[in-house]
């Protein structure tokens, strides 16, 4: 573990100062619930849980998660206390995670119709919890008629939809893929195959269209009450010069900046997360420049998993979890803190559709699962949690040659042991390889069930769902400042936040040995602590134990 370091002296300088002004530059704003134009809403009150709608809950037997079966589980997400929920793309494509679409405006079959789109959008803010709808709209796949159209028919009426590299139409500019080069077939699960393309992005008529359909979402039925309408939207891969390419620049500014404004002319309180591409960048400068509201806290995923940052993150998992350096996640917190003010944020994760899951990076480490949820939520940031992430599911990425590689982290949330229950979506089922490497078929499947954790107290999951009851029920964890404590003490994670007259204290032993740490503890009352022997002056930490207390103070 790493020591004190040139890093302290700063660390003990900035806060100084941050501290003395986060207070008066918070503001609590609303909780969570559908949004309203009366005061501004501060989101780090709330908990994203981010889901794969195909592989949620199945209504209807097909084996894919559906509108009307997630409709059915909102009680569930009540449960376990978050306040948000983020879908991937909902619209029709041939692409079993709906990324690349065939057609904008239509609701994927599978998922349901327009009408269980809007039942379920306002079935989600009567249970006072939010909606984002996820996009990726810089591209469509063959089967879309503005390609299927406009290709080698240049007098097509969609031909300015597709950016073509000569007059003839011959050379759609193609994802991952050369200018002019012959048409490439991307292999989609479970083997079909597609051209994928890029929109023409510059165009003044694309720009309209998109302008237009992003704010038909905000308030569909346009009766200004947007109880049918979405709460924000999440950006998928946002650049500002698409793909590298050098044909679509300054995106930020003459594209996606003109569309934020416009739905939020209509709802101000529309928030917009972006997901920076550069996964090694805070992503500030994207929000400063696209008018966006958020950005991943990338930076602090790696510093969590002692990974160096990198443009992705599919990282092995080691035999004995990962090695946390707390100075340099002390460091990406105070630099988040510097650079998002009280109305841009940063969004904490430890997993998401794109990454291998938390459970199989630290190599189903029980004690890592736990200290890094202790990180997720209760470091400053809005947390994100990926459906399953609360269960301890595992998965990672392989090596397929399709869409299909992905599969593994994104599997069927288990609500039951047994994958012949109703309701467990595997649409995957008997799918080959990526059956073959399921966790539904390890005897890990015993304890990964939600069924089988609810009745166990001790389970990841009711640690989750303590974690997040601290964040709702103390202020301090969602507004508070943030000051790191103990930093020449190696192998603890320590910190302090606080809000107005509370003031918060956690510590985390992130090794395997026990450690003492030296403390006045009799002004502070434990809220939730594990393997923590506390007395008068000190507090004995065993092997990943933790110590959570709150210190209220006139």
């Amino acid at each position: 573990m790493r020591k004190l370091t040139e890093y302290s002296f700063f660390f003990i300088v900035f806060t100084l100062l941050f501290s003395c002004n986060t207070n008066k530059k918070q503001d609590e704003g609303e909780t969570a619930g559908a949004s309203t134009i009366d005061r501004p809403i501060n989101w780090n009150n709330e908990i994203i849980y981010h889901v794969m709608q195909r592989s949620f809950y199945d209504s209807n037997g097909d084996l894919h998660g559906d509108l009307n079966g997630f409709t059915e589980k909102l009680d569930y997400l009540k449960e376990l206390g978050v306040t948000t929920i983020l879908f991937t793309p909902l619209y029709e494509s041939g692409f079993y995670h709906n990324y690349f679409p065939t057609n904008y405006e239509n609701i994927d079959q599978e998922y349901g119709t327009k009408e269980d789109y809007l039942n379920f959008v306002k079935a989600v803010h009567d249970k006072g919890l939010k909606f984002l709808m996820d996009m990726e709209t810089q591209y469509a796949q063959s089967g879309h008629i503005w390609f299927d159209d406009s290709y080698k028919n240049p007098d097509s009426e969609y031909a300015d939809f597709i950016y073509y590299a000569d007059s003839l139409n011959r050379y759609p500019e193609q994802i991952f893929m050369p200018p002019k080069s012959p048409m490439h077939e991307f292999e989609a699960w479970p083997g079909d195959k597609y051209h994928i393309v890029l929109l023409d992005v510059n165009h003044a008529r694309v720009k309209q269209w998109m302008i237009d359909f992003y704010s038909y979402w905000v308030d569909p039925n346009k009766d200004g009450n947007f109880d049918d309408g979405v709460d924000g939207f999440r950006i998928d891969h946002i650049m500002d010069d698409l793909d590298n390419k050098g044909i679509f620049t300054n995106m930020y500014q003459d594209f996606w900046r003109p569309i934020f404004e416009a739905c939020k002319d209509i709802n101000p309180n529309i928030f917009v997360l972006g997901e920076q591409s550069n996964w090694n960048e805070y992503g500030d400068q994207m929000i400063v420049k696209s008018g966006a509201d958020a950005a991943f806290n990338f930076p602090l995923r790696f510093a969590i998993a002692g990974e160096e940052g990198t443009h992705d993150m599919y990282i092995d998992p080691s035999s004995k979890g990962v090695t946390m350096e707390p100075n340099r996640i002390h460091s990406v917190v105070l630099e988040n803190l510097a650079k998002f003010s009280d109305s841009t944020f940063t969004v904490n994760f430890l997993e998401n559709h794109d990454t291998s899951r938390w459970a199989s990076v630290v190599n189903g480490n029980e004690d890592q699962k736990r200290s890094a949820a202790i990180l997720n939520l209760l470091l400053p940031g809005v947390p994100s949690i990926y459906y399953g992430q609360e269960l301890g599911v595992t998965g990672q990425k392989h090596e397929w040659g399709s869409d299909a590689n992905h599969i593994p982290v994104r599997e069927a949330f288990p609500w039951t042991s047994n994958f012949e229950d109703s309701g467990n979506a595997l649409w995957y089922k008997d799918g080959g390889a990526v059956w073959d490497v399921s966790f539904w078929q390890s005897e890990a499947i015993q304890q990964f069930s939600l069924e089988h954790q609810k009745n166990d107290p001790n389970s990841l999951w009711n640690h989750y769902k303590k974690l997040i009851k601290i964040r709702t029920n103390y202020d301090s964890f969602r507004l508070g400042d943030y000051v790191p404590l103990y930093e020449n003490l190696e192998g603890v994670i320590a910190f302090q936040r606080a809000y107005g007259n509370e003031k918060a204290i956690v510590m985390i032993n992130i090794n395997n040995d026990p450690i003492e740490v030296q403390m006045d503890t009799e002004s502070y009352e434990e809220v939730y602590g594990q393997g923590a022997e506390v007395s008068k002056a000190k507090i004995l930490l065993a092997p990943f134990g933790h110590y959570v207390a709150l210190n209220k103070s006139d």
